[in-house]
């Protein structure tokens, strides 16, 4: 019975050692998992600021536009009106998602998201997009583009 508890106890120390460890190294936040028509959209870590436990990031980055232009990402070809799901292994905060699309004069427009989606143009072209979430440990966005056909 001591072996029992004595080794029960153990592991609980383990365990809450390793999620410490983590903890101190691990200082980059959850990237989205992006799909539309059941295929993964690729995109780009943009700006953020993440706090690790002993430590804080924040990087910052060119626009969307300037981030796919500069690393060659390429559009992911998708139906007029389909819906691109968004998702994230660690929850974000409620209400704490947001997702722009930019326009080719600069600016950006604001995309409604409904249960975890948008709804992607009608409209034919490519469209360059970023979704910006909120963990209690800190903000990231992330740039995407797709191609409407």
């Amino acid at each position: 019975m001591k072996k029992s508890i004595i080794t029960l106890i153990a592991l609980i120390v383990l365990a809450v050692g390793i999620y410490f460890v983590i903890g101190l190294f691990y200082v980059k936040p959850p990237t989205p998992i992006l799909t539309v028509e059941d295929k993964k959209v690729e995109g780009i870590q943009g700006s953020y600021c993440w706090d690790g436990l002993l430590y804080s990031v924040c990087a910052d980055t060119s626009s969307p536009p300037e981030m796919i232009k500069n690393q060659d990402l390429k559009p992911i070809v998708v139906s007029s009106q389909s819906n691109l799901k968004i998702e994230y292994k660690n929850k974000p905060q409620e209400n704490a998602v947001k997702v722009n699309q930019w326009l080719t004069n600069g600016n950006t427009k604001d995309v409604p998201i409904n249960d975890n989606a948008i709804q992607l143009p009608k409209e034919k072209g490519v469209f360059v997009y970023d979704v910006s979430a909120r963990w209690e440990k800190g903000s990231s966005s992330y740039a995407f583009v797709v191609e409407v056909k």
